[in-house]
């Protein structure tokens, strides 16, 4: 594992204010002086038993507030917490903390060597005769896109302005760690949009969806307008799941939608729509 540090002082007042705040608590040390400037450090460890979790922990004197953020878009504000990898490879986390002196940083790269094990947690995503039991056809109102499952695969078309969307409903685990993938194909849309949602907001028929869109093919934003194919999570340009390679975690054990929807404003979905496979949505074992 690789180390090193970066000091920054543009906030010390707002540390300072922080330190202020708790110690005019207690007036005997009111007129305590600014601390020094911290040297951030902090571990991070393999969970014993399972690889593909890193314990990060602070061990920097004096820290009163903790971030940890890396590469696979995880975030945590604890001083001690776990860090979930899917994928073999190396991945870097840095960790920021305050103290009564200001902030420091500090970056450690870690390294995975295998992918983690993992379940599928949806239902029919394979899209073979019969998947249709397990998706719902949602009405947003309006000229309906074209959804249907034939030669192994879904698809969505029109031949104008159109939306529409199907959905699944999937429980959750908080903390867990899971990562949404599915293979899209089409030979260019224009003026179009082809969109994974990820939200608690419950469909309802005949309402268009909105809630956390989590990644799309959006002709408006760069993709989806000439000849595409691959792994959403990769090709897609839209979305808060953007450069997250499709992982994700949830701060409440619960019920979630996975709602898919396409559909033109102005122009089509190209020829022979978008097509749809291979969609898993994996929770960590």
């Amino acid at each position: 594992m690789n180390f090193h540090y970066i000091r920054n002082t543009r906030t010390i007042a707002m540390a300072a204010l922080l330190a202020g705040a708790v110690s005019a608590c207690t007036p005997e040390s009111s007129d305590k002086a600014l601390g020094p400037l911290p040297t951030a450090s902090f571990t991070a460890e393999p969970l014993a038993g399972n690889a593909n979790k890193i314990v990060v922990a602070n061990t920097t004197p004096g820290g009163f507030l903790f971030e940890y953020s890396d590469d696979n878009g995880h975030k945590s504000t604890r001083e001690r917490d776990t860090l979930s990898y899917f994928q073999k490879g190396e991945y870097t986390i840095q960790f920021t903390v305050f103290t009564n002196g200001g902030y420091a940083k500090a970056v450690k790269k870690v390294t995975i060597a295998q992918n983690a094990q993992t379940r599928d947690i949806l239902k029919g995503g394979d899209m073979a005769t019969g998947s249709e039991q397990f998706w719902t056809l949602l009405n947003t109102g309006g000229t309906q896109t074209a959804i249907k499952i034939e030669n192994g695969a879904m698809h969505f078309s029109n031949t104008g302005d159109s939306n529409g969307a199907i959905y699944q409903k999937v429980s959750v685990v908080a903390g867990k760690s899971y990562i949404f993938s599915a293979q899209v194909s089409g030979n260019g849309a224009s003026n179009s949009w082809f969109e994974i949602y990820i939200d608690t907001a419950v469909p309802k028929q005949g309402s268009d969806y909105s809630g956390n869109k989590y990644i799309s093919l959006n002709t408006w934003s760069g993709c989806g307008a000439v000849k595409f194919a691959g792994d959403l999570s990769t090709i897609g340009c839209d979305g808060t799941g953007k450069n997250k390679n499709g992982v994700m975690s949830f701060t409440k054990t619960g019920d979630i939608y996975i709602v898919v929807k396409a559909g033109s404003a102005g122009g089509t979905l190209g020829t022979g729509g978008v097509v749809f496979d291979d969609v898993k949505f994996l929770e960590e074992i």
